[in-house]
């Protein structure tokens, strides 16, 4: 063989080897526990601020019934809450960094201020307790007010504000047990989520 082809066979190798070991970091960065008791699956999720949901949600009130998709995001102080149709036309996308809030409507309307629910309310008619659910709608009890645990130790309902929060479903997502299906109610407005995929550590 002569040394050209050594030189390139070498350098091949070396280049598969880095490819692998690239992969191999990527696929284990941040990795979701498996098989977690209650306690560690609870304790977990309280450390980890960083995740996104997906799914559709229900907004039901005295005077109308409507359904959409949601996708809500979040990494640490910054959240992204998105309201979309079936066509992925944006209803409403709500971003909240260090206590300041933005909305962003269709017909590219942007409004401002210092508290998400209240703007969220005053733009869309929609009254939705982000702060509140943004801790507890991974199924953790995080200093609730009021709780009540399923036979198994998973949370089966808060309550919090006139509002009352229901895991009615759970279900497996890549190994960690998350809510897949949630109801929460006040007497002015109810919502009902069904989620279609939670990420842990998503690849923004």
């Amino acid at each position: 063989m002569s040394s050209f082809a050594q030189r390139v066979k070498s350098i091949i190798g070396l280049s598969l080897i880095f490819s692998l070991s690239a992969c191999s970091l990527f696929q284990t960065k941040n990795p979701v526990p498996q098989n977690l008791t209650v306690e560690q699956r609870s304790a977990y999720l309280e450390r980890n601020t960083h995740w996104r949901m997906t799914g559709r949600i229900g907004i039901i009130t005295a005077d109308e019934s409507n359904t959409a998709n949601i996708s809500w995001y979040r990494n640490g102080d910054t959240s992204e809450l998105r309201i979309y149709g079936a066509l992925g036309t944006t209803y409403a996308r709500l971003t909240t960094t260090a206590g300041k809030a933005t909305i962003e409507l269709p017909d590219d309307k942007t409004y401002h201020g210092d508290n998400a629910e209240l703007l969220l309310w005053q733009t869309t008619g929609w009254y939705i307790p982000v702060n509140a659910l943004q801790r507890w709608i991974l199924g953790i009890a995080s200093n609730a007010p009021s709780v009540q645990y399923q036979e198994d130790g998973l949370v089966k309902q808060l309550s919090f504000d006139s509002w009352q929060l229901q895991f009615q479903r759970y279900q497996s997502f890549s190994g960690l047990t998350m809510p897949k299906k949630m109801k929460a109610t006040h007497p002015d407005i109810t919502l009902k989520f069904s989620v279609r995929e939670w990420e842990m550590n998503p690849h923004d």
